[in-house]
């Protein structure tokens, strides 16, 4: 299986391959045009703390996806694109795009392949809040992000993946919050069957390195971790890595120079820091067939769109969804992020910032692939580097339709 995980602007790319083939499933094939249309109320829309604007904005998104599955083949292509119209403040339609593909082959029953490919464009501020924690300038940013893996069988209970992964951002606007940014990275993950000390258990290895470049900074960030996954049912599994990460970071700072025979000149000066940390995870996912959902909690050093710099970050995230009906169902999500970077760590700029939102939601499937969604979303910002904190609550209503044109 192959996932893009959204961290900061950027989208890092994890390989989770399954090592095991596939053979038996027969070959499908599909071709699945969409269209869905949403309309909210946003009483803050750039997340100001004084002086907030609201609006109406009514959001059209049509969409396609390609799927082709066969015993050893697993392709995805799909692309949207979502055209904004606000009601008050018409200088702000724009249109959001989204397109991504991955494909997933089973070379022979021990070597699997992948890769992956993204491309968005992006406008409104809150367009990472609920991923990163972290509030976007209203400016235009083009991000694109690719990765490749491999995953090997070694013995009947060991085995071993690599990945590699690319991601760029870049801003119509530049300034020294919005700074077009790189980030590689690369990881070896290795797990090995406990069963015969704990049965349904598997341990786990990981080994990484991540590199973020801004215009004014460069962090190297290398990780280990040591973890297991444990499967309490069929449905119910819990996995948890622990480990230590060291950062090496260098950036450029300002400072007054003497020149001769009796003038000052600012100019930058590369300064630089490294640190020692924890990180880690722990991922409890629900997958019934009534109730699916996971929470997760997460620390670590992940890049920052539109910060400019590297961050440290601990996450809580709670995602859960159950049905009440054949056609009914209702949601809850909400999460806390804690931004954090010391002045002089990262980069010459301090970051201290909890982010905090909860969002219940209820579906109907009126008839066979046609559904109707209704949301209430709240979302608070603690900026105690700035000493300012901001609100935004938001209502939505979405209908959203899409036939698979070859079922």
């Amino acid at each position: 299986m192959f996932c893009i995980k959204k961290v900061g602007s950027a989208i890092c790319l994890v390989s989770l391959i399954s090592i095991s083939p596939n053979f038996g499933r027969a070959a499908e094939f599909n071709l699945t045009p969409s269209l869905s249309v949403r309309e909210e109320y946003n009483d803050n829309i750039f997340f100001e703390d004084a002086d907030t604007v609201d609006d109406f904005i009514t959001t059209v998104s049509p969409g396609l996806e390609l799927t082709q599955r066969t015993e050893q083949l697993d392709l995805s292509l799909a692309g949207t694109v979502s055209q904004l119209f606000y009601a008050d403040n018409s200088d702000l339609n724009e249109a959001d795009q989204n397109y991504s593909g991955r494909i997933n082959y089973q070379v022979s029953p021990v070597l699997a392949v992948n890769a992956s490919a993204g491309y968005t464009v992006s406008n409104r501020p809150d367009r990472d809040v609920y991923t990163t924690g972290l509030v976007q300038p209203d400016t235009r940013r083009k991000s694109q992000a690719y990765g490749i893996g491999f995953g090997y069988t070694l013995t009947e209970v060991s085995a071993v993946a690599v990945s590699f992964n690319y991601s760029e951002d870049r801003w119509d606007e530049v300034s020294l919050d919005n700074q077009n940014s790189k980030n590689y990275g690369t990881a070896l993950n290795y797990t090995h069957s406990l069963n015969q000390w704990w049965d349904e258990t598997t341990g786990r290895l990981n080994l990484g390195f991540d590199r973020s470049e801004y215009e004014a900074s460069e962090t190297n960030n290398y990780f280990a971790t040591i973890g297991a996954q444990h499967w309490f049912s069929q449905t119910v599994n819990l996995l948890v890595d622990v480990g230590v990460r060291y950062a090496d970071a260098d950036y450029l700072s300002p400072q007054p120079v003497f020149v001769p025979p009796a003038s000052i000149q600012v100019v930058n000066v590369e300064e630089n820091n490294t640190d020692f940390g924890g990180t880690g995870q722990a991922i409890l996912e629900i997958l019934g067939e009534l109730t699916r959902g996971r929470v997760s909690l997460r620390h670590g050093i992940n890049p920052a769109s539109g910060r400019g710099q590297t961050v440290e970050r601990t996450e809580a995230v709670l995602d859960l969804n159950r049905r009440l009906g054949e056609r009914f169902s209702v949601g809850i999500a909400g999460g806390y992020y804690h931004n954090s970077a010391d002045r002089d760590e990262f980069s010459l700029r301090g970051i201290d910032e909890d982010a905090y939102y909860v969002r219940p939601t209820l579906q109907w499937e009126i008839f066979e692939r046609f559904n109707l969604q209704a949301g209430y979303n709240f979302t608070y910002i603690d900026d105690h580097e700035e000493n300012n904190n901001r609100k935004q609550n938001m209502v939505y209503v979405q209908a959203a339709y899409g036939v698979p044109l070859f079922e």
